[in-house]
């Protein structure tokens, strides 16, 4: 704390100290403490600048950002020459969503004391989370420059470089957080992700272990009391695969049941139940459901996508490229009257869940008006694979697209499977649907963001997951002109009449 504000105002010795304990109670989070010492302080010292910026952070560290909003405001209003003052409202600030502003108080902030890495830091993470990733990489840079110790400056800069498709750089930037803190769970996830992206896949699997030690969940459903697979001999063994992450991570997983049942496995699958009926005749798969009681001895258990890791899987001995799950043939009478008749049947998928906190770096939907110029192709017929969020509402469907809805009868997976057995082509976003398509051996066009989800590499146009799969990657972010263009091109020289689908 500066020695002039005190020096300048009538504060005595118990001050000093008072101000010291705030400080002690707000470094150990000890928040009734520091709350009620913050309150006594105020009492006896009201207006004072320190007392008000302490107890400001106090009741914002606390979750009381309303709170905190008049302390800190009062305290830069004293001094708005102090660098940390605005810093810690611009923190305030961003906390309570107010981002134009927050951005104001680190911008001056950092006029004040250009030396503030804390400042860049979080004016990046701003940057960050508009999608404003030049910027937002100048901030890290010179954040981690002033600070090389900031951990979290080191993966935010990595996460901007994966988002930009440089996945070296970005492992590069995630060896420097675990240089000054190796058991940093987020960095050496984060460090998975780029080394699997470069398709060092051995490292890879290994490095990716380390999102159990993360907060979020990860399975589906807790692992039995059990011990857990490491490659050991597997003949006469059952082992139970933990179906965890997303839909679409436990599709393309799903894979490895078959190896492991080659080596005289009986294989169980525990997933959700959409998956369950899809799931039934997999390859290698003795069972499946969706809880937990299997009501028969399990000798080993594995979490779905750690399974490459024991089996040495590299991106030369990936298995079931060419397909691996099958779907029930016979048509719904209820959506076979739609599907019915000639013409190139084409699924479309164009949203998907926003992933996670940084999905603004990765973009993955693209929007049906983007979509629309492939209607224009002589003979196509479109239908819709999207599912439809009544939380989310949709907007409208492009005035003059030809499109047929079929959400209402993808009422689990098999029954999405059992569709795309009777449309001639899939043409999807990065989403669940692909990985079906993918699975079932049927023709789809991934569209895929600038910057990719890890398994689909930087730059192939197809991919060793998935014979039957072609990727289409934007040129530029945020742009899906350029796919589409390309989609539009590809269509209209196939075949504009395509053989009538069973039905």
């Amino acid at each position: 704390m500066p020695d002039s504000t005190l020096s300048t105002s009538p504060a005595t010795a118990a001050l000093r100290v008072g101000l010291a304990e705030l400080a002690n109670l707000i470094d150990a989070k000890a928040w009734p403490e520091a709350l009620e010492k913050g309150a006594t302080l105020s009492r006896a010292h009201p207006g004072h600048p320190l007392v008000l910026h302490l107890l400001g952070v106090a009741k914002r560290e606390s979750g009381d950002l309303r709170g905190a909003l008049d302390p800190l405001s009062r305290a830069v209003a004293i001094q708005p020459d102090n660098s940390l003052f605005q810093l810690d409202l611009g923190i305030l600030l961003k906390k309570r969503g107010a981002r134009a502003p927050a951005m104001e108080r680190f911008n001056e902030a950092i006029r004040l004391d250009p030396k503030t890495a804390i400042a860049r830091f979080h004016l990046g993470d701003l940057h960050m989370d508009q999608g404003n990733i030049p910027e937002a990489i100048d901030c890290f840079t010179s954040a981690t420059r002033l600070k090389p110790d900031l951990v979290e400056g080191w993966i935010n800069l990595g996460l901007c470089q994966k988002s930009r498709n440089q996945p070296g750089e970005a492992l590069k930037s995630f060896d420097e957080a675990l240089a000054r803190q190796p058991d940093h769970a987020e960095a050496h996830v984060n460090r998975a992700m780029a080394l699997l992206m470069l398709e060092a896949y051995p490292a890879g699997w290994q490095a990716f272990e380390w999102r159990f030690k993360l907060d979020r969940p990860s399975l589906f459903a807790p692992p039995p009391p059990v011990p857990r697979w490491h490659g050991d001999p597997l003949e006469n063994k059952t082992i139970l695969l933990l179906g965890e992450q997303g839909f679409g991570d436990m599709i393309q997983f799903i894979r490895f049941a078959k190896p492991l049942a080659d080596q005289g496995a009986r294989v169980l699958a525990l997933v959700p139940a959409p998956l369950t009926r899809l799931f039934a005749q997999a390859p290698g798969l003795a069972r499946v459901q969706a809880h937990p009681d299997f009501q028969e001895p399990i000798d080993y258990q594995i979490p779905l996508l750690s399974v490459p890791g024991p089996l040495d899987t590299r991106i030369s001995t990936i298995p079931g490229a060419e397909g691996y799950l099958t779907a029930p043939r016979d048509p719904d009478p209820a959506w076979a009257p739609l599907l019915a008749g000639e013409g190139l049947k084409v699924g479309l998928v164009w949203e998907g869940k926003p992933l996670h906190a940084n999905d603004p770096l990765r973009r993955r939907s693209c929007t049906l008006a983007d979509l629309a110029p492939l209607a224009r192709v002589p003979g196509i017929r479109l239908f819709s694979l999207q599912k439809t969020d009544p939380e989310r509402p949709q907007p409208p469907v492009p005035e003059g697209l030809p499109i047929t809805p079929l959400d209402r009868f993808l009422t689990d997976f098999a029954a999405t499977a059992t569709l795309m057995t009777h449309l001639d082509r899939i043409i999807t976003i990065d989403t669940a649907t692909a990985h079906l398509a993918g699975a079932l051996g049927r023709p789809v066009w991934t569209l895929l963001p600038r910057a990719p989800d890890w398994r689909w590499g930087c730059e192939r146009d197809t991919t060793p997951w998935y014979r039957s799969m072609r990727l289409v990657r934007q040129s530029n972010a945020d742009s899906w002109s350029d796919p589409v263009r390309q989609l539009l091109a590809e269509l209209e020289h196939s075949t504009c009449q395509a053989s009538p689908s069973p039905i």
